[in-house]
């Protein structure tokens, strides 16, 4: 009796333990979880208002403000994009997009202006890139030269190129050739679908 008693008491410690812990966890995940989902909202957000080149504030409350005032959210589709506008004018449009980077997702936003001749911005929501190197597509000069490029889709050429090629309009990232490549794949792919198949669909709204 005393063997099993030395045998169950282990086994009997661990379960209660598991248990326990496991309850602070989901505890800890129901109350975190509607905080969570507005940052990641709010992340969204100031990644569309800095796409589209709108100044915006560090604090939630600046960025809420800047986004309301500025952007306004449709769908076509099950597709949501986004639209900004400026004294009731529209001025451009947003989608977020995604695809295969070097070591997992990598989610964007793609601008674009009110007539679709030239990207706006862009600006990584998500991504799983090394960092120091591939993860380097977050840096303000990485994302800041695809404003204002002129897109032409009756063009044999990709969208984007990377220099010094000819025709090159964007620099690749030092020692990360392979997510520098992937990025310009996802962008000029989705650049393609918006402009051949969405943006006939947004226009008629």
């Amino acid at each position: 009796m005393a063997k099993k008693k030395k045998v169950l008491y282990p086994v009997v410690f661990m379960i209660v333990i598991t248990v326990a812990f496991t309850s602070v966890l989901a505890i800890i995940n129901e109350v975190s979880a509607e905080r969570i989902q507005q940052q990641s909202k709010l992340k969204e957000q100031s990644k569309v208002l800095y796409a589209f080149n709108i100044e915006f504030g560090e604090t939630g409350e600046e960025i809420i403000r800047q986004y309301n005032q500025f952007i306004e959210e449709r769908k076509v589709g099950n597709r949501t994009y986004y639209v900004r506008k400026a004294n009731d004018e529209i001025t451009g449009y947003a989608f977020k997009i995604e695809g295969a980077g070097l070591w997992g997702s990598i989610d964007a936003v793609l601008a674009f202006t009110q007539d679709f001749n030239k990207l706006s911005g862009v600006a990584f929501l998500n991504h799983s890139e090394t960092p120091g190197l591939g993860g380097r597509i977050d840096e303000e000069w990485f994302q800041e030269q695809f404003r204002d490029i002129s897109l032409d889709v009756t063009a044999t050429d990709p969208y984007l190129i990377f220099k010094p090629s000819t025709g090159g309009n964007v620099d690749t990232i030092s020692g990360a050739t392979s997510t520098s490549k992937a990025v310009l794949n996802i962008f000029n792919q989705n650049i393609d679908v918006i402009l051949t198949e969405t943006k006939g669909d947004v226009l008629n709204e």
